[in-house]
């Protein structure tokens, strides 16, 4: 039986048809999503929403400081300033297509009343303020600075934006070596308090919360002059810009196309030898078999010395203990563990081979990432049992290793893992607050478990171990890439390598977000997709935001990357979806509407138009009276499909569903201008392929009588 109304949606739809606007949007957090919107500029995209962020229309309070290249498009960084001063961490993010199309804006400036603009002028103008070299003083006597500068002071004078304002402060940046590390700290500049602080020092884990300056309080150690300190470190800067050659902080500036060969574990010597037995203080012997052989490429050789200092690693000393890269004459490292010119041969093979793979993946030129000598100490630490990753500016930042029970530099899963810090610093340097610690370390873990999961026994030894050799033993318990148990909760901060339990069930911060990247990892392999596509989509994600990012703004935006990068390919993005649903990190929330258009010839089902996304919008037309339009979807397990498709006006088209055997599934048959609809559950375990097809029945045909459109959710 034929209806001739229509559903108010229909009509909806139908309106946005004959009005030709299609855009879309989607918000999750600070993070909107755009589809069917075209962008002349960022700053045409700022004035059309000025209103929606909280802008002025004059737009005078943002200064452009950074334009980034991605795979996807550009990336355009505006800051908010405050009466000339920037409001720390309040950026607003426009991210265009190559194509032109506004893909999505993070905004994170914050709102600036009458009131509040009269208070910031009163603490500018007439309030007393503390010097910045008070401010100094203070931020260093909070740290108990007990270890030599890796990094001259900074201060910044800054708004730290709160809910009743914002508050002038001296914004100071101090970096030491390790335990004493860095931390950013906001100082008053009314009364020399501290508001705010952070850890810039990001080790591979934490021992009691030894990572805040509450912690450092505690220490009963003594304190290094500041001024003595910087003064020293200033004259070293002198000596290393005087003679760069003969620095220990001299990198490569180019590949010197000269190799050498070392021993390393790759990827660990218990992967490798496929054992859980193998401990620190197994016999040497015991190691033999998981060495192997690898080229140490484009090393750097002077008066035929070879040093391990190529186009993207650097080993250099910077830490405690103070020990100087090993050398060869013949460009042949054959120490094994135990020495540290195996350290630093097994370091130098897997950050170059980890850099050389981001660019197979198509991150070269302006769309790199660390695409430079990256300085490591590989026995740092002060000889502790943690890594780290030290931010910088490009050049300034390094990793460094310590030798505590196994030696971290023996794993690959610690120096990826650390790596994984350095990319997404590097990527996005306002990487802070929000989720960004557990999401942080979360992301080391998969780096890290990527790279072992496509080695030789990856996939059946302890896959679901992150630390395969340096952790899961008497020294620490490792962390875990498979703990689909935890779950999220959206009115908790998640920094890193924090406790938390939820319903019962105790999980590392960390491991609430390496799950579901790893097991999307896991599944999509399964399903026969490659190992580079799944980093490529994640590694993407991270482009075009700034601070504050959490969990689930990071997964829209893994979602939303997928569904970009292979919009032909449903299976990338409904896997990542499946994976953060079941963590409730994305709580089964329609994504962004994506529209498309119809194209012929899609006559059967071997040339239908695929629909790659959930809550697709196609735009088509019937061009006869004799015309049908195929449509593919594959459904994942779990999932029902629902199709809507609404005629024009004036014309009458019927909807069908069939199986992937052309088995007719479901029909709708409604009256002239009235919506068809037909859905189909995929109640088995993998997904399945369907097809829609569009066939007229009376009305109008042709580009401008026979329009309809289609809405595909699931």
């Amino acid at each position: 039986m034929r209806f001739q109304s229509r559903s108010i949606l229909a009509t909806l739809i139908l309106s946005a048809v004959s009005s030709g606007a299609f855009a879309a949007s989607h918000t999750v957090e600070n993070l909107t999503i755009f589809a069917g919107e075209k962008a002349a500029s960022a700053k045409d995209v700022l004035a059309k929403n000025a209103a929606k962020y909280g802008l002025p229309a004059s737009l005078d309070n943002l200064v452009l400081t950074k334009v980034q290249d991605s795979l996807l498009g550009k990336h355009y960084y505006y800051q908010q300033m405050l009466r000339g001063i920037p409001v720390d961490r309040a950026e607003i993010v426009i991210s265009i297509s190559h194509k032109g199309d506004l893909l999505k804006v993070f905004n994170e400036t914050k709102p600036v009343s009458a009131q509040a603009d009269a208070n910031a002028v009163n603490q500018l103008y007439v309030q007393k303020q503390i010097t910045t070299e008070q401010a100094l003083d203070k931020a260093w006597t909070n740290m108990k600075v007990q270890h030599k500068l890796v990094d001259a002071p900074k201060t910044d004078l800054v708004w730290i934006a709160g809910p009743s304002g914002f508050q002038l402060a001296h914004k100071v940046n101090i970096s030491a070596q390790m335990p004493t590390g860095g931390f950013v700290q906001y100082i008053s500049t009314a009364d020399g308090k501290l508001l705010d602080s952070y850890s810039t020092t990001l080790p591979r884990m934490s021992k009691g919360g030894e990572r805040s300056l509450a912690e450092r309080a505690k220490l009963n150690v003594s304190t290094l002059d500041r001024q003595s300190e910087t003064a020293a470190f200033t004259a070293k800067l002198g000596k290393v810009a005087a003679a760069p050659a003969a620095s220990s902080l001299a990198v490569a500036a180019a590949a010197s196309g000269v190799n050498g060969s070392g021993l390393v574990f790759d990827p660990d010597p218990r992967t490798a030898l496929n054992t859980e037995n193998l401990t620190d203080t197994s016999a040497a012997s015991a190691f033999d078999a998981a060495y192997s052989t690898k080229t140490l490429r484009d090393l750097t050789v002077t008066n035929g010395v070879y040093k391990l200092s190529g186009p993207f690693v650097n080993i250099t000393d910077i830490e405690a203990p103070n020990t100087a890269p090993s050398t060869t004459t013949n460009g042949v490292w054959a120490a094994k563990r135990g020495n540290n010119a195996f350290d630093d041969t097994n370091i130098y093979f897997h950050l170059d081979q980890s850099q050389r793979y981001i660019q197979s993946l198509g991150f070269t030129g302006s769309k790199s990432i660390i695409n430079r000598p990256l300085n490591v100490d590989t026995d740092g630490v002060n000889g502790d049992d943690n890594s780290h990753y030290q931010p910088a500016a490009a050049g300034k930042d390094y990793l460094a290793f310590g030798h505590g029970c196994v030696n971290d530099s023996e794993d690959v899963g610690v120096i990826l893992h650390e790596y994984g810090h350095g990319m997404q610093y590097n990527i996005n340097n306002s990487w802070s607050g929000g989720d960004t610690g557990g999401m942080g370390e979360g992301f080391g873990d998969y780096w890290a478990a990527s790279y072992s999961y496509s080695t030789a026994n990856g996939k059946t030894f302890r896959p679901e171990w992150a630390f395969k050799w340096d952790g899961h033993n008497a020294c620490w318990g490792g962390r875990m890439l498979n703990r689909t148990d935890a779950k999220y909760n959206a009115s908790k901060s998640y920094p890193a390598h924090t406790s938390v339990t939820e319903n019962g069930v105790t999980f590392q911060s960390d491991e609430l977000w390496s799950a579901p990247l790893f097991q999307s990892l896991v599944s999509l392999i399964a399903a026969g997709k490659p190992r580079e596509n799944v980093d490529k989509i994640i590694l993407e994600a991270h482009f075009g935001l700034g601070s504050n990012v959490k969990m689930p703004a990071m997964a829209t935006a893994i979602v939303n990357a997928a569904t970009a990068l292979f919009p032909n390919d449903a299976t990338y993005a409904n896997t990542f979806r499946a994976k953060f649903e079941a963590q409730n990190i994305l709580a089964g929330a329609v994504p962004p509407g994506t529209v498309i258009s119809e194209t012929e010839s899609n006559n059967t089902t071997a040339t239908a138009n695929v629909i790659s996304t959930s809550n697709t919008t196609v735009n088509g037309s019937m061009s006869a009276s004799t015309d049908v339009d195929y449509f593919k979807v594959t459904v994942p397990a779990g999932k029902t499909l629902k199709v809507v498709m609404t005629p024009n006006s004036t014309s009458d088209y019927d909807l069908e569903l069939y199986s992937s055997t052309g088995t007719k599934l479901t029909s709708s048959t409604n009256g002239k201008g009235a919506a068809d609809t037909v859905s189909n559950a995929n109640t088995g375990t993998a997904a399945k392929v369907v097809y829609a097809k569009v066939l007229y029945y009376s009305g109008g045909t042709g580009a401008t009588s026979g329009k309809y459109s289609a809405v595909f959710t699931w």
